[in-house]
């Protein structure tokens, strides 16, 4: 004697198969219309923590901050 799984298009109705792929369906749809949402540190992703920056990060940030003022600066002074 075998089973039959209750989501397989066999062990419904066509009423029920109908509304099982419709189900599937907007499930796929969904998960392709959900943007891709940023993951690196000192994102706020809305569950109320964040990871601290590694200090490569921290001077990344510095370095990029030092370059944006001499690029300022030049455009300042005319250079």
């Amino acid at each position: 004697m075998s089973s039959l799984n209750q989501n397989e298009p066999s062990a419904m109705g066509p009423r029920e198969a109908a509304l099982n792929n419709a189900a599937r369906a907007e499930a796929a749809s969904q998960q392709l219309q959900e943007p891709s949402k940023a993951t690196g540190a000192g994102v706020n992703t809305g569950a109320g923590t964040t990871r601290e920056k590694t200090e490569a990060e921290l001077q990344a940030d510095r370095d990029y901050e030092e370059r944006m003022e001499e690029e300022y600066a030049k455009r300042d002074g005319g250079a």
